[in-house]
């Protein structure tokens, strides 16, 4: 995540320096340079709120898909619980009934 800011960062600043540079070095007007570094900038930051937008929409997306995984995984685990619980019981009842079963015929042979 924090690889993907920096590159993001990288990107917005290099273009920056680079469409600075190359107004700068170009022989116009002062209005015109003006107008140039106007739009140049209009562009950037439009761009900037492009990328942030679709940015957002992926993270939105991605944390959606987590959570749906993160349910899912909730059910199967409480299904599997339910179901060794009811196992569990099963057992412990036909061990109970096999004790009572077995006391009930030792008091009937003594």
């Amino acid at each position: 995540m924090s690889t993907t800011k920096g590159m993001v960062k990288g990107v917005v600043i290099g273009g920056a320096i680079g469409a600075a540079a190359a107004l700068l070095l170009a022989p116009k007007s002062g209005q015109e340079l003006r107008k140039d570094i106007r739009s140049k900038y209009k562009q950037a930051s439009e761009r900037t709120m492009q990328w942030a937008s679709e940015a957002n929409a992926k993270t939105k997306e991605i944390a959606s898909q987590v959570g749906q995984h993160a349910s899912e995984l909730v059910d199967k685990t409480l299904s599997v619980v339910r179901t060794a619980k009811s196992e569990a019981a099963d057992a412990a009842n036909s061990v109970k009934q096999e004790v009572t079963a077995a006391a009930n015929s030792e008091r009937g042979s003594s």
